[in-house]
């Protein structure tokens, strides 16, 4: 039975679940730390243990195509987006794609809010987004280092895991300006589902594409250049995608949408029957809510 999804804001609704307490992080937050101490305990904690280790879980859960696109550029860095579809792979992928390289990757503050399990998080490649504007500053200077020093930075641009999205959700230019300011290459992948033979749960093969550069006169224009090759590559790969696992429903009223998924949560944890009524209702809401909003663009237009 597939697990039904409603949302109202593609930009910001989130489906990871965490419900984890953002601690705040202080103005002189150093976001890519390069002190000896930091960084020999990193090489043997991200280097020595954990690569062998991500390379080989990867390797079992998704398939990695297009990487001859890469060749040459692993003399320096890069930046690389992706879709953010997935919990455990879209951790490891950005190692895997940047291997040998070093992986930085832009995750959101409450990764490295867990008592006990942030310094380990950052040794493994996580780049918390600032807490406020002071931080954005630090951010920005510590990322566009990460990458001038052979570093690959990777960003997932939607922000927010939606799993098993097999579409492409809209995302501005503001985290294309690093790459535009360094000059550094670009490169998207995306991750597709794929239907199996003795599975209803979908593969994953991720697709690589690029390098994109920069183009324009203004730091603007340069941004909204790679956004919009980027965006373009990730929706034709999208495409490849042959098999829904989950279903996305929106919803007009996030309360409502909220409250939906919630109840849904309950209903699978009491039994299948409550499932199946809840998607009925669910399906016959969206359907009103659908004719709803058909009126009222009908009657904007009187």
């Amino acid at each position: 039975m597939k697990r039904i999804y409603y949302y109202c804001d593609e930009l910001n609704d989130d489906f990871a679940g965490t419900k984890i307490k953002k601690r705040q992080l202080p103005k002189d937050y150093k976001f890519v730390r390069t002190d000896g101490g930091w960084k020999f305990g990193r090489f043997l904690v991200y280097k020595v243990f954990a690569t062998p280790l991500i390379m080989l879980v990867s390797s079992l859960l998704t398939r990695v195509k297009n990487k001859r696109v890469m060749r040459g550029y692993k003399k320096g860095g890069a930046f690389i987006y992706g879709n953010h579809t997935a919990y455990l792979t879209d951790a490891m992928n950005p190692t895997r794609i940047a291997f040998p390289r070093t992986a930085d990757i832009v995750v959101n503050s409450d990764a490295v809010s867990i008592k006990g399990a942030g310094g380990l998080v950052r040794m493994l490649g996580g780049v918390p987004v600032p807490t406020d504007l002071h931080g954005l500053k630090n951010f920005s200077a510590d990322i566009e280092e990460a990458a001038k020093s052979g570093h690959w930075v990777a960003i997932y641009p939607e922000a927010h895991i939606w799993p098993y999205y097999t579409g492409i959700r809209p995302f501005g230019a503001a985290s294309f300006k690093y790459p535009a300011k360094c000059g550094v290459p670009v490169f998207a992948y995306t991750t597709v589902y794929r239907r199996r033979k003795f599975s209803r749960k979908p593969k994953k093969v991720v697709y690589v594409d690029g390098p994109f550069f920069a183009e324009g006169e203004t730091l603007k224009e340069k941004a909204e250049s790679l956004r919009a090759q980027v965006y373009e590559a990730m929706c034709g790969r999208a495409k490849l995608s042959d098999c829904v696992y989950c279903d996305y429903y929106k919803i007009g009223n996030p309360q409502l949408a909220s409250a939906l998924n919630g109840a849904q949560v309950a209903a699978r944890s009491r039994g299948k029957k409550r499932v199946a009524m809840l998607r009925e209702l669910a399906e016959e809401f969206t359907e009103i809510n659908a004719e709803e909003n058909k009126q009222k663009v009908a009657a904007s237009k009187v």
